[in-house]
């Protein structure tokens, strides 16, 4: 089996990823969401050049540089690495908490950082573990807003159960680029949530609306069933307030509780609903195979691949 050497140190991967076999050896790296998504866990190759997978979401410096993802490498040869202190911390403290829905939780943060609406950050439960969660709020409005889903995990079940108003956690700096830039507010826009994805894509609608975007916006909101659903009266208030906004809730089931619910795959909407969507903003977010679907297919009906941001994640713990 392949070597890692790490801090003077001959590790067996036995066919793990870098980030397994580090951890097996007792070696500490920060991790969170075990996808590529939060770049917590990033790493350095001394000597040849990391596989294109582990190097995936990285900025260029990033990638001349060698660093790579350690969930993301299963070495083929023995290789030789460096652990990095790039995750640069803030302290962050809690100034409200909600019960949205029986499955998820509102959580506000306030910390001296700089963030854009539909960005994500990494919460830390401790030095070694943390959770990506993405921003649904405005740097105008005072606070950075989580939607977490209430799973009685490392994080969440922390959140709901033992951080109070006013206690301190650290968040990692946000990152991503999934928000709205005014560059061209007259394109229409459309927007994909599902699940808990609907956090970005309420950040991104709301920004565009408050920076006076005048291009038509289609709101998918989607959900299992009707009781899934958070923000909806929310989104449709927004909707009321504007003449090209338009909010769909899609369900895979059960779609005669709710009015105007469309109980169809969100796949056959978009391909019914905005066949050709050359010139348009498209934002999806939500579980990643999912959002790779979509993904391909809006670049199929037409989207520039630089007009289709996503912010794919697992439903972290």
């Amino acid at each position: 089996m392949p070597v890692i050497i790490c801090q003077e140190r001959r590790i067996d991967s036995r066919g793990d990823d870098v980030l397994q076999s580090l951890e097996r050896a007792g070696i500490g790296i920060p991790s969170g969401c075990r996808t590529g998504r939060c770049q917590n866990c990033l790493a350095q190759l001394k000597g040849g050049s990391p596989p294109p997978l582990a190097q995936r979401g990285l900025n260029s410096r990033q990638r001349d540089l060698n660093y790579f993802l350690a969930c993301q490498y299963q070495p083929e040869s023995d290789i030789e690495i460096e652990l990095l202190d790039l995750n640069c911390r803030r302290t962050a403290i809690l100034v409200e908490k909600q019960e949205l829905n029986a499955r998820v939780l509102r959580v506000r943060l306030r910390a001296e950082v700089d963030w854009r609406a539909g960005q994500y950050l990494t919460l830390w439960r401790t030095p070694l573990k943390g959770r990506p969660y993405s921003i649904a709020s405005r740097p105008e409005e005072g606070f950075m807003e989580l939607h977490v889903r209430r799973r009685g995990g490392l994080v969440s079940g922390w959140l709901e159960h033992e951080l109070d108003t006013g206690d301190e956690c650290l968040v990692s700096l946000p990152r991503g680029d999934c928000f709205y830039s005014p560059a061209m507010p007259g394109q229409s826009m459309v927007l994909v949530g599902m699940g808990t994805g609907l956090s970005p894509v309420y950040g991104v609608l709301k920004q565009a609306l408050v920076d006076g975007h005048h291009g038509d916006i289609c709101v998918y909101a989607c959900a299992g069933e009707p009781g899934h659903f958070y923000l909806l009266r929310e989104l449709q208030a927004l909707s009321a307030q504007s003449e090209r906004l338009r909010v769909v809730p899609v369900v895979r089931r059960d779609a005669d509780r709710l009015a105007d619910a469309q109980q169809e795959d969100v796949a056959a909407l978009l391909a019914s609903r905005h066949p050709n969507l050359r010139g348009q903003l498209v934002y999806l977010s939500g579980e990643p195979a999912q959002v790779a679907r979509l993904h391909y297919q809006c670049f199929m009906q037409g989207a520039h691949p630089g007009n289709i941001f996503s912010d794919p994640f697992e439903w972290a713990n």
